[in-house]
């Protein structure tokens, strides 16, 4: 699984993370540990290895975490190591049963903010952005789509794909007509990796150059984002890590043959600043991105099932 996360098998972090934990889950199953302690030990290895192939994904780290600390907590207080077998797969199915509802939660509070006969752009690959055009649709408002290619991976290709199988109006374009294009949009729709205590949200690279003309045409950015893709260690001043990408995503390495040299750097995603986006749909309600802390500082209260000094 983890060879397969990083041969970007799947695409974008509510995929990953569903992929990861089941294979988490299966590693659990079919654990030969002997003891908690060893089950414990096993289990984290495991799961640090299964973030570290996606550090930027925050959903999946904190799904990890979640699975990490019921195991610890079950092994606290006495289970023995079938027992944790079945914590690990119990923790595994709610965590994912949790991230369906907000996906479908987030597609519902989003839609309400589309206005029938909006022109979309899209960016990016993301399930949440799906599940708003496709709620807008089945509330009988009539959208028309532009995607644009996300290169260097072109995630807007299967995007497109997908809208194409809603029979929703599409239209695929090259990302540097974006600002061409901006003058036909109504909104901008985009999911994130990850979000920080300052609302600023890490996404596919070229989110932020696409924030940035949307704002200076004055089109609204709605980021579409689970809770759980808040970032507790960014109130402590954390960075999260920006993953860099195969540089023969850029130029093939038959073709480096001619730029001997060169250095090619190929960042996975970029940082949109907080005043670029308008809104940020969770499955708890729409906030601005200056409420981002606010969602945070409920980790304290066990919205994510995990204090933020535990991080």
């Amino acid at each position: 699984m983890i060879d397969r996360i990083r041969g970007k098998e799947f695409r974008g972090p509510t995929l990953v993370t569903q992929a990861a934990l089941r294979a988490l889950s299966e590693a659990s199953r079919v654990s030969k540990s002997r003891s908690p302690k060893e089950f414990v030990v096993e289990q984290s290895a495991f799961g640090d290895m299964l973030v570290k192939t996606r550090p930027t994904a925050i959903l999946l780290a904190n799904g990890v975490r979640r699975v990490i600390d019921a195991v610890r907590m079950g092994a606290d207080q006495g289970s023995n190591v079938p027992a944790l077998q079945e914590t690990v797969s119990k923790t595994v199915d709610s965590f994912l049963a949790e991230i369906k509802q907000s996906v479908d939660k987030i597609g519902e509070i989003g839609a309400r903010r589309l206005r029938s006969g909006d022109t979309v752009l899209c960016y990016g690959y993301s399930t949440s952005v799906l599940s708003i055009v496709q709620k807008a649709q089945e509330h009988g408002k009539n959208l028309k789509v532009i995607v644009s290619e996300s290169r260097p991976e072109l995630e807007g290709r299967l995007m497109a794909q997908e809208l194409l199988k809603l029979n929703l109006p599409t239209t695929m374009i090259i990302d540097s007509a974006v600002s061409y294009f901006i003058k036909d949009v109504d909104r901008v729709l985009t999911g994130a990796d990850a979000v920080s205590a300052n609302g600023a949200v890490i996404n596919k690279i070229g989110t932020a150059t696409v924030a940035a003309i949307a704002h200076l045409s004055r089109v609204n950015v709605f980021v579409a984002a689970s809770v759980y893709k808040f970032s507790p260690e960014t109130i402590l001043g954390e960075r999260i890590e920006i993953e860099e990408l195969d540089h023969s995503l850029v130029i093939s390495r038959k073709m480096m043959t001619h730029f001997k040299g060169m250095e090619i750097r190929n960042p996975a995603f970029d940082v949109t600043p907080p005043d670029h986006i308008d809104l940020i749909v969770t499955e708890r309600g729409v906030i601005p991105p200056q409420g981002a802390i606010m969602i945070l500082r409920q980790h304290e209260t066990g919205l994510l099932g995990i204090g933020v000094a535990d991080w």
